[in-house]
């Protein structure tokens, strides 16, 4: 299975988190602390969760899948969604490289992320119009994150932010969608993430 293609499968756009829209949640922000049941990551999320575990290819399509947690809400005309992978154990190489993911899984996720909201980096580093954010994951000693724009499922504009962090153990990712994100909202969700 391929993940850079220009049309994901169903399988790369569950394990890109893109627009895991949902039915039932309130308008209304009601922020609460969300915990997985299989991995070590809290999130606060502005409406009661979907939960949903995918084995996705993200070590590549000759490799065996890996489950992907997926934590995801609407609320306010926004999608809120946190997802995880429990990582390979990393060899006795020092803490520094203990602390890096494997930069493949970032690119394979970081692209399926992008096909999902229909732009595409090419040979870039990021999709034009897409820049680096400056973030930071409680507990993570590891982070990249990307702002920018795209298409929603129904062809409208669409607001970005992607982020990616890891302690080692764990690799996360945050993202936020919608029309706008407002600034309250943004610092809620992405303050509120912790690798426990």
């Amino acid at each position: 299975m391929q993940w850079c293609h220009d049309r994901p499968s169903a399988a790369v756009v569950w394990a890109a988190m893109g627009f895991v829209f949902v039915a039932g949640c309130s308008p209304a922000l009601d922020w609460r602390t969300a915990r997985f049941e299989a991995a070590p990551v809290e999130a606060t999320l502005p409406c009661k969760p979907e939960r949903a575990t995918r084995e996705v290819p993200l070590r590549g399509p000759q490799q065996p899948p890996v489950a992907l947690h997926m934590l995801s809400c609407q609320a306010a005309g926004r999608t809120f969604a946190v997802a995880a992978v429990r990582l390979p154990d990393a060899p006795a190489a020092g803490a520094a490289a203990a602390s890096t993911p494997p930069m493949d899984w970032i690119e394979t996720w970081q692209r399926a992320s992008w096909a999902t909201l229909r732009v595409d980096a090419g040979a870039a580093p990021a999709p034009a119009g897409w820049q680096a954010v400056p973030c930071a994951l409680r507990d993570a000693a590891w982070s990249r994150c990307w702002r920018g724009s795209g298409q929603a499922p129904d062809g409208q504009p669409v607001a970005a932010e992607l982020h990616w962090a890891s302690n080692g153990r764990w690799l996360v990712q945050m993202a936020l969608y919608g029309p706008s994100l407002p600034p309250e909202a943004h610092a809620l969700f992405f303050g509120g993430v912790a690798l426990r």
